[in-house]
């Protein structure tokens, strides 16, 4: 039997697929989880195969957060994510976490069946352009430096930059030449449309929480 932990901060989505997974043979829906937190205890009391987990809760990509907490527990469930975003920045990062799959939320209930079965024996589950868009991106850019990213997408000018980042104009010029010779562009503005094409200004922070 896999027992699957769905984690979703939207209840009528959550409890709808718990109801149609709960149809299928060999697939038990052990518990619902809205956030981070609930779905690791959820996971540590409930023992389930197979975590199967919107990237995106509460606003912030929790799924991520989920993924690196459980990396390192002993008898960690398996995670596949599913996810109405089809960044490639989120698939490099879903692979680097150690995901067992990628689903978008758009899957039918019988690919997402096949998906849990699939990774619950051993298998994985990412689509063959999630895996090209994966392989080909370029690595994002430090947190540090998408902080800068973040900023100058609103506008301000060098002087405000570096104030904000506590940090000289000069460094705010050295550092976005070399983001520029990095990512081939040429401007603040084409900078800013591949970090959203991206899907950088999307990811959270690198760190460990």
């Amino acid at each position: 039997m896999i027992r699957v932990l769905i984690v979703d901060d939207h209840p009528s989505t959550a409890t709808g697929l718990a109801v149609l997974l709960g149809r299928e043979d060999g697939l038990e829906v052990v518990g619902v989880a809205g956030d981070v937190e609930e779905a690791l205890r959820l996971s540590g009391e409930l023992r389930p195969s197979v975590l199967l987990c919107d990237i995106q809760l509460q606003g912030e990509a929790g799924g991520f957060e989920i993924l690196r907490r459980l990396r390192d527990r002993p008898g960690r469930p398996i995670v596949l994510l599913f996810s109405s975003f089809d960044y490639p920045a989120f698939h490099q990062r879903a692979l680097d976490l150690g995901a067992a799959g990628y689903l978008s939320k758009t899957a039918s209930v019988p690919d997402i069946v096949a998906a849990l079965r699939g990774v619950a024996s051993g298998g994985t589950a990412f689509t063959a352009s999630a895996l090209d868009n994966a392989s080909g991106a370029p690595r994002p850019p430090s947190d540090r430096e998408l902080e800068l990213i973040r900023l100058i997408r609103s506008g301000p000018s060098n002087a405000e930059t570096s104030a904000r980042l506590g940090i000289g104009t000069r460094g705010v010029e050295s550092s976005l030449r070399r983001l520029f010779q990095r990512y081939g562009v040429l401007s603040r503005t084409e900078l800013v449309t591949l970090a959203e094409m991206q899907g950088w200004l999307a990811l959270p922070s690198s760190e460990p929480s």
